[in-house]
């Protein structure tokens, strides 16, 4: 009498089991298709450039206006892929008279997830990490259209989600940062062109709060394999 119950609350639990791992593989087999689309097979370094708009970010609520805007005259990023490394070389023009401003950033897999997101917000970074952790795949709607999304968790508990288009192209990747983790940042990435093999977009905006906060037309990438 107990093997016959036993059995049947097994199978019960083993069925349910199996949406989850069905999803999990469904995540690694998109993940692969978005890779081998991207041209990411065995990137190791990224180094892109432009410029655009800088938005200077304060503390507390977003101003009415938005964040007060400058001119960015020089954008410079480069990433290793395999250490989690971000370095930024910026140049704004801001203040009365208008003057250059120089902005230098270096992040890695050590640092504060209040500047450690920036690497993961990148199309190649969230890559990177996706597949060498777990990830899952669900669907939303935004605006009327229909997307893949994938999410995984980088070391620290904060989850990251990209939105894929029907070319296997990521076209936003979100996050939350903050004190209390209450506060949205996403960039958004649009006009993908093919240079040497890697698939790169040559806009990219980011958001915060809300709030447009950085806009960046790009003019040079170089990518090491």
């Amino acid at each position: 009498m107990v093997r016959n119950r036993v059995l049947p609350f097994l199978s019960v639990i083993l069925l349910a089991t199996l949406p989850t791992a069905s999803f999990a593989q469904d995540a690694r087999a998109v993940l692969a298709s978005v890779v081998k689309a991207m041209g990411a097979e065995n990137l190791k370094t990224l180094h892109y450039a432009g410029s655009g708009s800088s938005y200077v970010i304060t503390p507390g609520p977003v101003p009415a206006t938005g964040w007060p805007h400058t001119y960015l005259k020089s954008y410079v990023r480069d990433l290793n892929l395999e250490t989690a490394m971000s370095r930024l070389h910026g140049i704004r023009v801001q203040g009365t008279p208008p003057a250059d401003q120089t902005m230098n950033h270096s992040i890695d897999a050590t640092s504060p997830w209040s500047t450690q997101y920036q690497f993961w917000l990148t199309p190649y970074g969230f890559l990177k990490g996706a597949m060498t952790g777990s990830s899952s795949l669900t669907t939303k709607t935004v605006f009327g259209s229909d997307y893949r999304v994938i999410t995984f968790t980088p070391p620290g508990g904060h989850p990251v989600s990209a939105y894929l288009s029907d070319k296997d192209l990521i076209e936003k990747v979100e996050t939350r940062i903050g004190d209390r983790n209450d506060v949205p940042v996403e960039a958004l990435y649009r006009d993908y062109m093919d240079v040497n093999g890697v698939k790169f977009p040559m806009m990219i905006t980011e958001k915060q709060g809300g709030e447009l906060s950085l806009l960046v037309i790009v003019n040079e990438v170089k990518a090491g394999k």
